[in-house]
């Protein structure tokens, strides 16, 4: 064989073998994308007490509809609602009522302790006064509270309101059927003992007064709804 040929038998060698190089780089930086992306979701999924399928079967239904109606809801919730069996939408429910419990829990602790602070740092002063009807008026009757699904500090709204001492009424835009509307209330801590005694009303938008969510309006005895400053 020519020194000619040895030459280019050899730079063909040397070819083949970057290539397969680059291929095998290649391989392995997808391995290790993937790796990563797996690892990642079942950090997601641990966080939410789900194990990887759960977590996987989640993000395939927030590619869908799910994802449309709802691009804030969580996973145990929508989980629970596309539940294939008894069996599962059982253990979906309760993982949600583990984790409201939990949530909810920390924040009431969390509202004593901002309670006994004010006590304590401006003891004799009160917290918040009654709400107060735009250019002024007779106290209100009633009050009714348009917020948003998405607000994520609504419930201290509502308990502020409550403090005024009239029944209120809140409507929530965009509430995805009564299921969502109940699970908002769980979020938010809304008192359930004042929904039974008929103080406080949680209702769907759609009845709602008019106007823009994030809105209170107030009714006087004998007369309309009125903003509320």
């Amino acid at each position: 064989m020519s020194a000619s040929a040895q030459g280019v038998k050899a730079g063909m060698a040397a070819l083949l073998l970057v290539l397969s190089l680059g291929v095998k780089a290649a391989e392995t930086a997808e391995t290790t994308v993937r790796d990563s992306g797996a690892r990642e979701s079942e950090r997601r999924a641990a966080v939410w007490n789900l194990t990887a399928a759960d977590w996987t079967r989640y993000e395939e239904l927030m590619r869908g509809r799910r994802g449309a109606w709802s691009p804030d809801a969580d996973p145990l919730l929508v989980l629970g609602a596309h539940a294939r069996t008894e069996s599962e939408r059982r253990r979906f429910a309760e993982a949600f009522v583990m984790a409201e419990h939990a949530r909810v829990e920390g924040e009431f602790a969390f509202e004593r302790a901002v309670q006994a602070a004010w006590r304590r740092l401006f003891p004799g002063q009160p917290r918040i006064g009654a709400p107060v009807l735009a250019g002024g008026g007779d106290a209100a009757d009633r009050y009714a509270l348009v917020l948003d699904r998405r607000c994520a500090d609504c419930g201290r709204t509502v308990r502020e309101y409550m403090r005024a001492g009239a029944p209120v009424d809140v409507y929530v835009r965009g509430a995805d059927g009564d299921a969502d509307l109940r699970a908002w209330a769980a979020e938010q801590a809304v008192d359930p003992d004042a929904v039974r005694s008929g103080l406080l009303t949680l209702n769907h938008g759609d009845g709602a007064p008019p106007g823009v969510a994030g809105a209170a309006w107030a009714r006087v005895a004998g007369g309309g709804w009125t903003p509320v400053e």
